[in-house]
C-alpha cells in the first residue's frame, strides 16, 4: 500500500524549494495519469515519499498572448483548450486534439503539462504541439530553460525534466492565417479511449497553391511522436491539385517502418498511416478551397 506525506504549494517558487529539499516527491495537478497509476498499485514507495498538489498555482493557469507567441500555462486543462478563442485562431490543430481526449470530466481535470510531462507516445497534444514547433519552459532552483518538444522528450513516457525542475509553460509561435493545419485520430472504438493512431499537420499555403513549411507529425505511429521528414520533403512545395495520394501513402508507411522496424502492428499501422495521411491532406485541401 502507498503511503505518502501530502504537500500543498500555491506558488511556483514554494514548488521548486520542496523539489530541491525532499526527495520522491511526485506533482499532482489535474491526476488523471497518477490517480490511475495509484489505484491500480502500479506506483509504491520506491518511487514516492510525498505528494505534492500544485493545482492551486494561479502563475501557471491561462493562455496569454504575447507579441509574436502565445504561452499556455502547465495548469492549463484540456477543455480550456478548447473553448480558447485565441486557440482556436492561432493554433487550431492543438483545440482539434484536446477535444478528442478522455470524456468531458478528464477534459475539465487534465491539464497541458500533465499530458506533455506523461510523454506517452499515444498522447493527442504532442502531435499538434510538436507540429507547432512549441517549447517547453522548465524551473528549478537553478534557473529557468526551454527546450522544444523532441529535446523534452527522450522515450516513450521519459523526458528531460530534473528531478528538481517543473514544467510551467508552453510556449507557441503565432501563426498568419495562410497557415492551415488539422488533427485527425484514430481510436479502437466509439467511447473514452487512447488513440490508435494520430496524426497533426501544419502547413503554410502559398498564392500557388504550394504547400510550404509543412509539419507532419503521426502519434502512437513511433516510440515517441515525431515529424515524419522524408513525407514532408515529399510534399514540401506540392501543389494542392496535384497530390498523388497512393504514392503518398506507400511512403509515409514505409518511413513508419523505417524508424519502427516490423512489428506485430505493422500490418495494421502501415495502411491505417496512409489513410490518416489522405483524409489529413484532403481535410487541408477543403478548407484552402473554401477559403478561396
Amino acid at each position: 500500500m502507498l503511503e505518502y506525506e501530502f504537500l500543498q504549494a500555491k506558488k511556483i517558487d514554494e514548488t521548486l524549494n520542496y523539489l530541491d529539499k525532499y526527495n520522491k516527491v511526485k506533482l499532482i495537478a489535474g491526476g488523471t495519469d497518477l490517480l490511475v497509476e495509484m489505484h491500480k498499485d502500479d506506483i509504491d514507495n520506491d518511487k514516492v515519499d510525498y505528494l505534492l498538489d500544485i493545482s492551486n498555482i494561479t502563475e501557471m493557469k491561462g493562455i496569454k498572448e504575447k507579441e509574436d507567441k502565445i504561452e499556455i500555462g502547465a495548469l492549463v486543462t484540456h477543455s480550456e483548450l478548447v473553448k480558447s478563442e485565441l486557440i482556436n485562431k492561432n493554433s487550431a490543430v492543438l483545440a482539434q486534439g484536446a477535444v478528442t481526449i478522455g470524456s468531458t470530466q478528464i477534459r475539465n481535470r487534465g491539464t497541458v503539462g500533465g499530458n506533455v510531462v506523461n510523454a506517452s507516445p499515444a498522447a493527442d497534444l504532442l502531435s499538434p504541439l510538436i507540429a507547432l514547433k512549441a517549447e517547453v519552459v522548465l524551473k528549478s532552483v537553478n534557473g529557468t530553460r526551454s527546450l522544444s518538444l523532441p529535446e523534452f522528450i527522450t522515450g516513450p513516457y521519459s523526458t528531460d525534466l530534473n528531478k528538481n525542475e517543473i514544467l510551467t509553460k508552453v510556449i507557441l509561435p503565432k501563426y498568419s492565417d495562410k497557415y492551415y493545419s488539422i488533427f485527425k485520430k484514430i481510436k479502437r472504438r466509439k467511447a473514452v479511449d487512447i488513440a490508435r493512431l494520430n496524426m497533426a499537420i501544419v502547413s503554410k499555403v502559398n498564392k500557388e497553391n504550394k504547400f510550404e513549411d509543412i509539419r507532419i507529425v503521426p502519434g502512437s505511429a513511433t516510440p515517441s511522436p515525431q515529424a515524419f521528414s522524408e513525407i514532408e520533403k515529399e510534399l514540401e512545395g506540392a501543389n494542392i491539385n496535384d497530390i498523388n495520394y497512393d504514392n503518398l501513402e506507400e511512403k509515409i508507411g514505409e518511413e513508419m517502418v523505417s524508424i519502427t522496424g516490423e512489428r506485430w502492428s505493422t500490418p495494421y499501422k502501415k495502411p491505417a498511416i496512409g489513410s490518416l495521411l489522405k483524409k489529413s491532406l484532403t481535410g487541408i485541401i477543403k478548407e484552402v478551397k473554401a477559403n478561396g
